[in-house]
């Protein structure tokens, strides 16, 4: 039985938000060599390509970006190949329904987190991101937010309010300051539905994450695979952690 394997960015292969470790680069590229390996992962692709680079991207066999909610593969397998030589192969859309916005603004303006930036929320494809010390705040301000956010449980207080108002929506922590937010069901567990469903049922599929405890949004992904004989998930907390975990038999 073959093996496939879909792992997360931020967190698992990068730090959040930043580039992938030069040393790890180099590990995870030899050992990428001869599998098959897909990105599943709640940024953009043009994202995901800086914190990857182009050497790590073109070797996968795919990358979902946005949650998933957009596929896209390489036309050939040429090595060097750049963004718009790739194929989009599906992509959903996302409408914010009327309200949303201003309730995402009123959440800001309540929050006791005193190191607000701006630009607190980006759509991408099939979802929008969200994030109470704004995509603008330097790296000082992020960390603090992440040291903020589990005294508080911040983060999951506004996933519970916004679920319990949008219930066509989904909310879910995602990386190391955010919340992704999409229509229910186009979580990262869609892959498996739309892509994976068939290659399961003969190969073994593994994902790696950083965010599967609920309500990460790495969760319902993990959830799909480990109902299934032939799936597995496996949580980490950082990308030295993914390091390690590559050299266990369970990656060989």
């Amino acid at each position: 039985m073959s093996r496939i394997y879909l792992f997360d960015v931020d967190g698992t292969l990068t730090p959040a938000k930043a580039k992938i470790d030069k040393k790890f680069k180099s590990q995870f590229l030899e050992w990428m060599q001869n599998k098959e390996v897909y990105i599943v992962s709640g940024g953009s692709f043009v994202r995901i390509l800086d914190q990857l680079g182009d050497s790590i991207v073109n070797q996968t066999h795919g990358v979902f970006a946005c949650m998933g909610n957009v596929f896209c593969q390489r036309r050939d397998d040429s090595a060097h190949r750049a963004f718009n030589e790739w194929d989009i192969i599906y992509e959903n859309k996302f409408k914010a329904p009327a309200g949303l916005y201003k309730d995402l603004d009123r959440i800001v303006k309540e929050s006791d987190f005193p190191l607000k930036a701006s630009n607190h929320y980006e759509e991408r494809i099939g979802m929008l991101n969200f994030s109470i010390v704004g995509r603008n705040a330097t790296p000082e301000q992020r960390k603090a937010y992440q040291e903020y956010d589990p005294d508080h449980a911040e983060r999951e207080k506004i996933v519970a309010e916004l679920k319990g108002k949008y219930r066509t929506l989904d909310f879910v922590i995602g990386g190391a300051v955010s919340i992704d937010v999409f229509n229910s069901g186009n979580d990262k567990s869609q892959v498996v539905e739309r892509y994976f469903k068939e290659a399961l049922e003969c190969n073994e599929i593994v994902f790696v994450g950083d965010r599967i405890p609920f309500p990460g949004n790495d969760y319902a992904l993990a959830v799909a695979l480990r109902q299934h004989p032939n799936g597995s998930a496996y949580e980490v907390e950082t990308w030295e952690d993914t390091a390690v975990l590559l050299k266990t038999d369970a990656f060989a």
